[in-house]
């Protein structure tokens, strides 16, 4: 074959997304402020590759080769107190009721390796509360502590979408097969954080804050074992749950502000991610998140003219593993 004559495939997979939000905040007595409201999210999304004889030429199309999809829909409800406690302190509590689901998926493939699934509805919810705590001893100076839990149902993505990388289908290079499953449940994580926020001289803010966070059922992709699939070298990744993780860490931040026009920041986080229980893959146990950064850094500008506004701003993104077992090093790292 010659680049002049390779074939490939073309890939559609639109989507659409409906929300829908009402809440209202409503003054009780002199120290309550009550705020109460609903959420609706519905979504759809398709997929269909077909094959084409030119990989450059989308009007080459063959027969369909791959379809899937899905719906899902997510109903919730909450309320928040601010409670004014004192005119220094003040005290925030809510609730959050969410319902999800998910319906009408399907998955089919035509040619090599054929087949066609549906999938069976499927129902969660979570209870989620939450609370904080807001201190101003002095003028310039806030202190702020908060606990809670919340709640993230899988994506139609995760949930119904299979599709296969680049690759050479060499051993250094393998082809991945990127696997959804229809059998995700949702993740939960409880969280909490401590912080505090401090003026300086005149526009100069400095800040610092602590966070943990504990996560259950958490989806994350499976790195596979690679397969030789008769000369061609093939890896299957596969989204799972994997039973628990905990994400630690702490941000610093810093901005300075001039002529109330122009406003300088800078800010750092350090994230320490690490998975603590998978029943599904134990050799990941202590291993970091994949994808996820120990190390994020952003510096800028904000400068308002009239009607106008000008924003630069620069960022450092630390190395990731892709690798579930952190195999994937360079340099150590």
């Amino acid at each position: 074959a010659t680049l002049a004559g390779l074939n490939g495939k073309v890939s559609s997979s639109p989507n659409r997304t409906y929300y829908a939000d009402l809440q209202t905040t409503i003054p009780l007595f002199d120290r309550h402020f009550l705020t109460i409201g609903g959420t609706y999210k519905s979504g759809r999304s398709d997929t269909e590759e077909h094959g084409l004889i030119y990989y450059k030429d989308e009007t080459s199309k063959t027969g369909l080769t791959y379809n899937s999809g899905g719906k899902d829909a997510t109903y919730a409800v909450f309320v928040q107190d601010e409670i004014l406690l004192h005119e220094k302190l003040t005290l925030y509590l809510g609730v959050r009721q969410d319902w999800w689901k998910t319906y009408d998926g399907y998955a089919a493939q035509f040619g090599d390796g054929a087949f066609a699934d549906t999938y069976d509805t499927r129902t969660d919810s979570a209870f989620s509360p939450k609370a904080s705590l807001v201190y101003r001893p002095f003028e310039r100076t806030t202190l702020r502590a908060s606990a809670g839990r919340a709640f993230r149902a899988p994506t139609l993505y995760e949930l119904y979408r299979k599709w296969t990388g680049s690759g050479s289908g060499t051993a250094s290079s393998p082809v991945i097969v990127y696997n959804s499953n229809p059998g995700l449940h949702p993740e939960t994580v409880t969280s909490w954080d401590v912080g505090i926020s401090q003026g300086l001289w005149k526009g100069a803010k400095i800040g610092a804050a602590l966070f943990e966070n504990h996560l259950k059922d958490l989806i994350y992709r499976k790195t596979g074992t690679m397969v030789d699939m008769g000369g061609t070298f093939v890896r299957q990744d596969d989204y799972i749950n994997a039973g628990k993780a905990v994400s630690r860490g702490f941000t610093l931040e810093a901005e300075q502000k001039i002529d109330n026009r122009l406003k300088l920041f800078a800010n750092f986080t350090y994230t320490d991610a690490r998975i603590k229980e998978n029943v599904a893959k134990p050799a990941t146990v202590d291993k970091r998140l994949t994808y996820l950064p120990d190390k994020m850094f952003n510096v800028g500008a904000d400068l308002e003219l009239g009607k106008f506004s000008v924003s630069v701003v620069g960022r450092y993104v630390g190395k990731r593993y892709t690798d579930d077992q952190n195999l994937d090093t360079v340099d150590d790292v």
